[in-house]
């Protein structure tokens, strides 16, 4: 095989694989659009319950003093679910690490996160694959309260706390942690309104569905925020593999221009070499 058609073997490889590089850059571009369309909506839906649960507090009665919560930390991280974006999930493993303690209870949303927490954190007591798409974070998160409502009534969890990467538009995502449980009241209280709000359930009920609908709110805030930021680290990972199989593939145009050329020359030397012989016969 001579070298130019060598060099053309690797023209048409690194053409596929730039075709390849390209439909993930736009999927993920493509995803991304779509969790930024949703946020807007997820996080005025979690402001809104937040309002509604503080509310209750004025027809409660007046709470006691908060005491620290009894039983073991549920912590809750949010993680891809697929490769190429980089150091997503070892920034958050390695901020987990520095907040875990022996006795935490660690769940995982995530495949590729779940299995990096099991070689550097800890054994997961549940995991479960992120959603692809924003639109498929609420039946993850229903799976995921559903377990830590286990753990709560059986498992002497006393308190939730999530991590997750929150997504910044035009610059980098920042790893943020909430508590979840038990509930900040200091923070809800300064949403209070001024008069008591109109209802027809008893005030505990209310208060109890309001809560959990609260702490299904804000999780699948989280979903959605690292469904966002997982798009946006792939789609920089894919803009900066395309850009370097696009110059890979330009200087490998350059070599077979240049084996071209050659080859071009040497039959041009051996024409007149062979006249040239056939002249002085």
């Amino acid at each position: 095989m001579t070298r130019l058609v060598e060099i053309q073997s690797h023209i048409g490889g690194m053409g596929e694989l730039r075709d390849i590089v390209g439909a993930m850059r736009s999927l993920a571009g493509l995803r991304l659009q779509e969790a930024q369309r949703a946020l807007p909506g997820v996080r005025r839906y979690t402001e809104a319950v937040a309002a509604g649960l503080a509310s209750t507090l004025l027809l409660m009665a007046e709470p006691e003093p908060a005491k620290a919560a009894e039983g073991r930390r549920a912590l809750v991280l949010c993680t891809a679910e697929h490769g190429f974006v980089g150091g997503f999930n070892e920034r958050l493993i390695g901020d987990a690490k520095a907040n875990l303690d022996p006795g935490d209870a660690l769940f995982v949303i995530g495949s590729r996160g779940a299995a990096l927490a099991l070689e550097r954190l800890q054994p997961p007591v549940w995991t479960h694959p992120m959603a692809s798409r924003g639109a498929g974070a609420p039946e993850t998160i229903r799976r995921l309260m559903d377990a830590l409502y286990h753990g709560i009534a059986h498992g002497g969890v006393g308190r939730v706390e999530v991590m997750f990467y929150r997504y910044r538009q035009g610059g980098s995502p920042t790893i943020e942690r909430r508590l979840l449980l038990p509930l900040d009241l200091a923070m809800l209280s300064a949403k209070q309104p001024r008069q008591p709000p109109l209802h027809n359930l008893q005030p505990i009920p209310l208060h109890e569905k309001l809560m959990a609908e609260y702490v299904f709110a804000l999780l699948t805030e989280a979903a959605v925020e690292s469904i966002a930021s997982e798009n946006a680290a792939r789609f920089a990972a894919m803009e900066s593999a395309y850009d370097n199989v696009s110059k890979k593939l330009e200087e490998l145009r350059q070599e077979a221009n240049q084996a071209r050329q050659s080859e071009i020359t040497t039959e041009l030397i051996d024409l007149i070499t062979g006249a040239e012989a056939l002249n002085n016969g």
